[in-house]
Parts: structure tokens; C-alpha cells; sequence
């Protein structure tokens, strides 16, 4: 897949926020949407990461987006965080990282939208099989704008908030 392009069209699921998931022991309810239905006509930003609750997605890379998360609306943008996790797990990470509906967290379902877009980790040495691997994709109305994955899956610096909202 190459900048320029049409993204691919592939499943993923979201459980949507609403306010009763403040509560840890709310589990909401997941819903399946195509990437060509719901981002046409939309500009949008993918974050993917390798996991939920791992040291780097955590800790170092996704805060940063929740943080700056009015800044890419301000600029017009959605993002979405994505990871080969169920959408149980990542509505789960949302509430942990203080986030709410202002940025979306789903499921790569078979990490089908990282594979169309080259890039999965096999982290099958350390138990985690294969992940998505870790980058971040402009889209505007299903057209890949850029596309910038880390040589590393444990790196954060052409994926980081401060690096995407640059090219916005």
C-alpha cells in the first residue's frame, strides 16, 4: 500500500463510549464496522500499537494522543487507536488512560488493516503472536495521506502525537 492510495476495506470493532463506562465494571456493548463505511468522507488518524496495556503503548505513547486529543480535532481530525486486542480490552485501556469519547480505541479484527498496510509484528518469541505493528496513518475521505511505522515495535518517534499533528 503506498501513499496515494485507496485504504483497504476491513472490519473492525469499537465499543463506542458513553458515559456508563466510567465504571470499570461496565463492559459496554462492541459493535463491527467497515473502514470504508465509517471513515468516508472523514479525516482520519490511525495509531496502531502492538497491545493494550503494554509498557510502551501505555506508558509512553498513547497518553500523548488523549493529551493533545482537541488539538487533532481542532485541526478536523478522529483518531483511532488500534491493536490487534478485543474491543472489550481496548474500551478497557480508554477508561485506564482517562480517555473517553474523544478518541475512538478498536479492534484490528485478524489485524487485517495493519497486514494491508505492511505492517504486523511477530512478537510469537516473547507469547503475543502476531500484533500490529507500530504506526500512524493520515487519512482523508479513505485516502492514505502518509504513513510512517516504526522500525521498532518498542520506539515511539514517527508515530508519536507531536510528530502526526506536525503533518496536519
Amino acid at each position: 500500500m503506498s501513499v496515494g492510495q485507496k485504504i483497504p476495506d476491513t472490519k473492525m470493532m469499537e465499543v463506542e463510549w458513553d458515559d456508563s463506562l466510567v465504571d470499570s465494571g461496565a463492559c459496554g456493548k462492541p459493535s463491527a464496522f467497515q473502514t470504508h463505511e465509517k471513515w468516508a468522507g472523514k479525516k482520519v488518524v490511525v495509531i496502531a500499537v502492538p497491545g493494550a496495556f503494554t509498557p510502551t503503548c501505555h506508558a509512553n505513547h498513547i497518553p500523548d494522543f488523549v493529551k493533545q486529543a482537541n488539538d487533532f480535532a481542532s485541526k478536523g481530525y478522529e483518531v483511532y487507536v488500534i491493536a490487534a486486542n478485543d474491543p472489550f480490552t481496548m474500551s478497557g485501556w480508554r477508561t485506564a488512560l482517562g480517555a473517553k469519547g474523544e478518541l475512538h480505541f478498536a479492534s484490528d479484527i485478524d489485524i487485517a488493516f495493519s497486514k494491508a498496510l505492511g505492517s504486523t509484528a511477530d512478537l510469537s518469541a516473547m507469547g503475543f503472536g502476531m500484533r500490529t505493528g507500530r504506526y500512524a496513518a493520515v487519512i482523508d475521505d479513505l485516502v492514505l495521506k502518509s504513513f510512517d511505522a516504526e522500525s521498532s515495535p518498542g520506539e515511539v518517534n514517527v508515530s508519536s502525537a507531536k510528530s502526526v499533528l506536525g503533518k496536519l
